[in-house]
């Protein structure tokens, strides 16, 4: 599986992938064998195959995707994303102006929850798209006034297209 985890404001990608008895964990591009063993609740013990070192880490989830590790004394907070999260994270931390929601994958408008002059907030559903069998509603990445819908429901439209302006 492949992550996206940040931490003090840098992001480093992380792949996780099962081997038959532990993990091969590629961050940054450099790959260890890792054997990890839950012990107790959030404890678990760490060991990188290649050299023997261990390492006790506990580990808590907060609500979303935050994540709270301790490595010995050194304690890190950290966020986990999938790849599409880390992207549209970045995106809607750089919307300043004007905004354009478009369809991220190729599917059938079922329903469009906003018309030219609406205000929206951040987050508000804009758009819902059915894709493989399933319904995805689409969000404002900022807030701001729609200036333009380009769709209706029924409609069926690619992956890239322009679906509703806000500004």
């Amino acid at each position: 599986m492949k992550w996206v985890i940040r931490h003090n404001g840098e992001s480093r990608p992380v792949e996780v992938e099962r081997v038959a008895d532990g993990f091969e964990v590629s961050i940054g591009g450099v790959r260890r064998r890792v054997d990890a063993i839950r012990l107790d609740g959030a404890v678990a013990s760490l060991r990188y195959v290649d050299d023997g070192r261990s390492f006790s880490v506990s580990y808590q989830r907060d609500p979303g995707r935050r994540w709270r590790l301790a490595v010995g004394e050194r304690d890190f907070d950290l966020e986990v994303l999938t790849p599409v999260e880390a992207i549209e994270a970045g995106s809607a931390a750089a919307a300043i102006g004007p905004s354009r929601l478009t369809a991220p994958i190729p599917g059938k408008v079922v329903k469009v929850h906003v018309a030219v002059g609406d205000e929206v907030e951040a987050g508000q559903p804009l758009v819902v798209l059915e894709a493989m069998k399933m319904e995805n509603e689409l969000r404002a990445e900022q807030s701001g006034t729609v200036v333009a819908v380009h769709v209706e429901p029924g409609r069926t439209v690619d992956a890239g297209e322009t679906l509703a302006e806000l500004e």
